[in-house]
């Protein structure tokens, strides 16, 4: 079964902060790793996908300090 849009930006922002990345680095690889995924999806797309779901990915990781 294929990965939702969250599973797979949530892989990508948790590898991003396993190896010290900042948020906005973070996002970048989630925007990376989505397009590569999917590729169908317009770059603008795959930014506004990352821009919706990233916040509450984030609270995830903060939560779970």
């Amino acid at each position: 079964m294929d990965p939702s849009l969250r599973e797979i930006i949530v892989h990508a922002v948790m590898d991003a902060r396993k190896g010290g990345l900042d948020a906005v680095a973070q996002r970048g690889a989630a925007a990376t790793l989505l397009a590569a995924m999917m590729p169908s999806l317009d770059t603008g797309t795959v930014q506004l996908i990352v821009d919706q779901l990233y916040p509450f990915i984030a609270d995830l990781g903060s939560a779970a300090a």
